[in-house]
């Protein structure tokens, strides 16, 4: 009796258990074999006109709803309104999901008014399924909308954002991976990757091009691992001639990021071999010292690493109504590499050197009677009439002349930077794969040359 009633128990599960897969319609990453979620922007209205065979699903009980070729979202109070035709609107206080049934290489979704990378709202169009669920709670009078899809589609959208598609095909390669490997170790880590740089620009189907797909498609499921462990493979636009170990423009040591020597990033057609910004006194004294009862006086770079990028930097200010010496040290509590966008300005890099540049120079007598001529006097101490000294904290200097009055600056007027490399210098520099590449290098050795001790694998 007890055996024919547990055969019976087991058979009933095996006959239930199908059903509770159909029911199961809301999970769109069950479609692809590494589903990627990347959250995307959308106006309080849009279309989504439909390519292929897809099928609309309110997430709050399954039930899949009649629809045409051409479907519109909008947003309401704690709910998703779906107008189908003129005369019918559904809402839903759960969301939907709009996913390929099947999924076909000839599926996409043309949406008529997205946030397209953090740039501007522009129709644009997607591989893969769609989530639409409800506005968050205080935020903006939109609808969160994810675009579900597998990672080598994904990459297709991401690839020829990252690297322009006209360059060498082993370069794009390598890029693929990298750009693969990125994407995977974050989602892992997250509930979604952003479309912007916050994770990697994404532009969709509208984003790709022919010979991207090509390299995605020839590097398909291949990672690159340290140790059996994929890495996070960082990268950037042009290394300056120098990659650095991470630990110098972040705080982590990471084994597989360590600096290597760039001799291919000095490409003739990358702009970013050497570059100038100049940075008004003005400009970093507010970025610096926001308050205006400080005047900075100098800046200097204290710190580099081996290869050349900037550690620590020293400001100093001098306050305008008692004289008193203000330093800061930066970075102030972050990374090195931070000191990029610290200084009143965005620079390309932390590989630069400082100038100090003022209109002209400040002839001083000293105490001994001599006379010495300084680009900056901010700081030092001037004798008064009353024989007592105070130091020079304002930013134009009044001089007695035979010819009467005239005022003269007491600190650098700008600063100027010249740099090399645009980015944080971690990981494979994409001028230097495009020129390795050029000369004959494969995807492989590109990887191998940025990335220490790694492996290339398929997974």
């Amino acid at each position: 009796m007890y055996k024919k009633l547990t055969m019976f128990l087991l058979a009933l599960c095996v006959i239930l258990w199908p059903a509770a897969k159909d029911t199961e319609a809301s999970a769109p990453e069950d479609l692809y074999t590494e589903p990627i979620t990347v959250k995307l922007v959308p106006s309080s209205i849009f279309n989504a006109s439909i390519q292929g065979s897809y099928e609309l699903i309110d997430l709050k009980d399954g039930k899949k709803i009649n629809i045409d070729s051409s479907v519109q979202f909008r947003y309401a109070k704690d709910k998703v309104v779906v107008k189908i035709t003129d005369d019918n609107m559904i809402e839903s206080t759960t969301g939907y999901v709009l996913q390929e049934s099947p999924r076909s290489t000839n599926n996409y979704v043309n949406l008529t008014s997205v946030l397209r990378a953090g740039s501007s709202f522009q129709e644009t169009s997607y591989r893969g399924s769609f989530v639409i669920k409800p506005a968050e709670e205080n935020k903006e009078e939109r609808l969160q909308l994810f675009n579900v899809l597998d990672i080598e589609d994904y990459l297709k959208g991401v690839v020829p954002r990252e690297m322009s598609a006209s360059w060498p095909k082993e370069a794009l390669k390598a890029q693929a991976v990298a750009a693969r490997n990125y994407a995977k170790v974050n989602m892992d880590s997250n509930r979604f990757l952003y479309d912007t740089v916050q994770h990697q620009v994404y532009h969709g189907r509208s984003g790709e091009d022919s010979r991207s797909n090509e390299a995605i498609t020839e590097t398909r499921g291949l990672y690159a691992t340290y140790n059996g462990s994929l890495i996070n493979a960082y990268f950037h636009a042009s290394s300056g001639g120098y990659t650095d170990n991470s630990e110098n423009a972040w705080s982590s040591k990471v084994p597989y990021i360590r600096a290597v020597k760039d001799p291919y990033d000095n490409h003739s057609a990358n702009p970013n071999t050497s570059w100038t910004t100049t940075v008004t006194r003005d400009a970093a004294d507010e970025a610096i010292f926001p308050s205006e009862d400080w005047e900075m006086a100098s800046l200097e770079i204290l710190e580099k690493s081996e290869a050349g990028r900037v550690q620590q930097m020293r400001a100093t200010a001098i306050h305008t109504s008692t004289g008193e010496e203000k330093v800061k040290v930066l970075p102030e509590g972050s990374s090195p590499d931070s000191i990029r966008w610290a200084l009143g300005t965005n620079l390309k890099s932390t590989m630069f050197t400082i100038k100090e540049n003022n209109p002209g120079s400040v002839k001083v007598k000293m105490s001994d009677g001599s006379e010495q001529s300084f680009e900056s006097v901010m700081g030092m101490n001037m004798r008064q009439k009353d024989g007592s000294d105070q130091p020079i904290a304002y930013e134009n200097l009044a001089v007695r002349t035979p010819d009467g009055i005239e005022y003269s600056n007491t600190a650098p007027a700008t600063y100027e930077f010249n740099g090399k490399g645009w980015g944080h210098g971690l990981g494979l520099s994409q001028w230097g794969a495009y020129k390795m590449a050029q000369e004959g290098k494969t995807f492989r050795e590109i990887l191998k040359h940025y990335y220490t001790g790694i492996e290339i694998v398929n997974r």
